[in-house]
Order: structure tokens, then sequence, then C-alpha cells
């Protein structure tokens, strides 16, 4: 008789198959396999340090179930670290503080039996956490200061986190807030944009260390960080700061704080857009009004070609972009025309060579100019599209929001389910690990301590919001988010 075992990481783990061999007249002791059905592990956890995890463990057996016949233990293994699995504990269920470093992990369980030796095994995800590990950081103004609020992935609010332990605010009248860098090569920041400059964090706990001038070979005139622009490949990463662009490598870096190369020369501004959700980094220049793409590093932006046809000419668009967003080969967009008219673009990006290979040319292909005839838009403060689904656009006004169909312009949904006397002064999807959550940052108006609130709501399928979660008195006048690992 042979017995074979399959380990999977679901709730019903073992799988077993028994042959004969026929005419075999042997004389054997045979000893029947239980077989085990572990349940009551969900798929993942999150907990932060110091924090219990208690996981009640369900198990049955095809002949009954004996606990005191098995032998349990529970290990932890860091995901993508050489370092030997952490044991956590050797009873049937996991009742323990985390003690073990912040970081994702696979926990595994395993039940042996002592009398033959059979184990079964299960496994799932586990995310520990700290005050500042894994969460949403909302930028806002404080009595004109930049004040960082912080939600981890358990939606503990974290309030003046970078003041707290710096004694002092990262500046005045903020601007946006960044999260770079974070390769094997290149070590993790967050950039924090003030009219006064911008400066470098710790994103383990918001501690200072350095100005962002010392990123650069060449420090530019103008130090407010507008943009982050990065390649899906994550190879590549592009700064717009005060209207122009900086590159630098982040794979095969030989610095963890790799610099920024000279700015790349131009008659240009840099719209604070990102484009470059691709691998070809094109943007948006509000001097010159027309789309341009930079080909290679250094090198002065390059035209986009004139196209054919299309509601409208990227290379001469005659309007200012005031939202923009790449998705992909996709990029979608709110423009405000020289007459004062806003509409909506969609746009696809078309990268090929000549006949003979010789050239590589970049199309900015327009597919839809949307016209949405509302007087609402037009008073419009702030935009966003998710990943989810980049044909629905949501504006907010006032304390509203409204979701728009850019295929057509026609109005699909409203939410204004918002405390009396908060207006909305900022939002933006998750655009890491929850595409249809949306940031809002709603306030008073004032920018006092304490004058403003965070909502989480989540997109439906039918472009629709519904209420996630409310974060109340937490900030001030929110003017970015930043989803930080």
């Amino acid at each position: 008789v042979s017995a074979f075992l399959l380990n999977r990481s679901s709730d019903l783990l073992l799988a077993w198959a028994v042959s004969a061999c026929t005419e075999d007249k042997g004389n054997y002791n045979y000893t029947r396999l239980n077989d085990l059905m572990i349940g009551g592990i969900e798929k993942v956890y999150t907990v932060e340090q110091s924090d219990r995890l208690a996981i009640p463990v369900e198990i049955k057996g095809t002949e009954n179930f004996d606990s005191t016949r098995y032998d349990y233990v529970w290990y932890a293994w860091r995901i993508n670290n050489s370092a030997n699995p952490d044991t956590l504990s050797f009873e049937k269920n996991l009742n323990i503080e985390v003690k073990i470093a912040v970081g994702e992990y696979n926990l595994r369980y395993v039940v042996t039996d002592r009398e033959t030796g059979i184990y079964y095994t299960t496994e799932t995800d586990l995310n520990v956490i700290n005050s500042y590990s894994k969460g949403i950081m909302a930028l806002s103004s404080v009595n004109g200061n930049a004040n960082v609020t912080f939600i981890n992935a358990l939606n503990r609010v974290t309030e003046n986190a970078y003041e707290a332990i710096n004694g002092k605010v990262a500046g005045t009248h903020p601007v946006g807030i960044y999260y770079t860098g974070a390769g094997e090569d290149i070590m993790a920041t967050v950039i924090i944009a003030t009219q006064e400059g911008s400066k470098v964090a710790d994103p383990s706990d918001f501690s200072a260390m350095m100005d962002f001038s010392e990123f650069f070979y060449i420090t530019p005139e103008n130090q407010i960080m507008q943009c982050l622009c990065k390649s899906d490949w994550g190879y590549n990463e592009f700064v717009i700061v005060g209207g122009k662009i900086y590159s630098r490598r982040l794979a095969f870096a030989d610095n963890p704080f790799q610099k920024y190369d000279p700015q790349i020369k131009g008659d240009y501004e840099a719209a604070p857009f990102s484009m470059y959700e691709s691998n070809d980094f094109f943007f948006y220049d509000q001097k010159g009004k027309r789309f341009l793409y930079v080909e290679s590093y250094g090198t002065m932006p390059t035209p986009i070609d004139k196209p054919t046809s299309g509601d409208f000419d990227p290379t001469d668009m005659k309007a200012t972009m005031i939202y923009g967003a790449a998705f992909g080969e996709d990029a979608r967009a709110v423009m405000e025309g020289d007459d004062g008219e806003r509409f909506v673009i969609a746009i696809n990006k078309n990268t090929g060579y000549n006949e003979d290979y010789t050239e590589q040319y970049i199309r900015v292909v327009p597919q839809r100019k949307v016209i949405i005839d509302r007087p609402d838009f037009d008073d419009a403060t702030c935009f966003a599209i998710s990943s989810y689904d980049i044909d629905f656009l949501y504006y907010a006004t006032g304390n509203k929001i409204v979701c728009a169909g850019i295929n057509g312009g026609t109005v699909i949904a409203e939410f204004d389910d918002f405390a009396t006397g908060e207006q909305i002064d900022y939002m933006e999807f998750d655009r890491a690990e929850n595409p249809t959550r949306l940031y809002v940052g709603v306030s008073d108006g004032s920018g006092a301590t304490n004058s403003g609130s965070i909502y989480y709501l989540q997109m439906k399928s039918d472009g629709s919001l519904e209420k996630e979660a409310y974060f109340e008195k937490v900030c001030g006048k929110v003017v970015d988010f930043e989803f930080k690992p």
C-alpha cells in the first residue's frame, strides 16, 4: 500500500490515494490514515506589532479527531527575505503577542500525526505592520503649515506624523506628498513638497533625512516637486519640479540615494500630472499646449507626431490640462480651452517603427473629446479616475461628487452623504492595492487644526459610491493623498 500526500494552501489541505497491487498475497499490517480537514483560517491577516494574533482552528478527521494524537507548529516565513523562519507557537490554536519584524510573511500551520509521521499543512498571508507601515498618507494645510496624517492598514490614525518626530513642520503652503524609490538598489523615501521647497523623510517613521535638493547633481532653481512619474516596469523614475523634468534610473543604481540627472532641456512647462504608466515617457506641455515625449535620458523633448484624424489635435490643443492620468497605453484628461470651455479627452499612446525600423515614432491617438454639459462641471475643484474603469470620471464641487461617463458625457451617479458643513477639498483613487477605493478629504474650509476629515468611499461596478470608513477631524485642508506600502 502506498499513500501520496499533496500539500496545498487551501482550507482542505490533504489529498491522498491508496492503491493495491493485484495478486499480492503478502501478510501486512495496515495503518488507517486519518485524513484531516483544517478550516477556520482566513486568506490574509494584518496585525500591528505587539498586538495579539488569535486564530482558532477547526480540525475534522475522517476517523474522528483526537487532538492529543497530534503535534502542532506555526511558522512565519518573511517574503523575499533569506532569514530563517520564525517559530510562533506549538499550540493547536494560535494566540500570541506578535513580536516579529514588520513585513509580509507566509504563515504556515503544520499538524503532524505522532503515530504515523503523516503531516498536514496549510498556508496563509500575514502582514505585520506598525503605526507607520502600509497605509495612506494625507498631506493637509493646518494654519498654512504642512501637516501629515497617516492611516495604517488597520485604520489606526497618527496625526502630525512629521512634526511629532522632527519638532517642526516640513514647510508652509503644502503642495504634494510622494513615495519614491523603493527598488532593489534604491532607498525608499517620502517627499513632502511645499511652496518653500521639498523635504525628504524616512518612510518608516517620517523622520527628516535631507532636503530634496540633495537628490540632484545640479540643484533646480525651483525645488517644489509637483509630480512623480514611474514606468510600469519600475526601471525609471521621472519627477516634475517647477514645470521641468528630471530623471533617474532605479534599476542597477550605484547609490541607494541615486541622484536625478540634470534637467531635460527644452522650451516647455510640464503639466503636474503623470502620463508615464507605460515604458515611454510622454507628458503635456502647458506652455506649447501639446503632448511631447522623451526618447532617452537627457534628450530634448520630442513633439508627438501629428495624427491623421481625430476630434482634436494633440500637437496643438489650445488648452490647459487641469487633470490627467495614464493607465498603461491609455490616458484621460480634463482640459480647459483658451475660450474657457472645459472638456474631457480620451487618448491612446501608440509606439512603433517605420518600415525599415530605422526610426521610432510615438503618437497620441485621439479617441474621444467629450463635453459634460452640466453647470457644476465648470465649477469642479478636483477630479479622479480609477484604473478599475477609466471611462468613469469623478468630479467634486461643494459637498457633492458626480460620476460622468467619458463615453458620452452623461451623469451616471452622484454622492453627497457628507456631514453638514463638510466641503470636498481633494480626492484621489488608490493606485496601489485597492483601485475601487476613493480617498476624499473634506473640511470646513478654514484650514484650522482638526478642521478636516477623511472618507474612504468604495466605487461600485455601476459607478456609484458608498461609504467604507470615516475618520473625523484628523487633519486640516487636504491637498494630496499617497499610498505608502
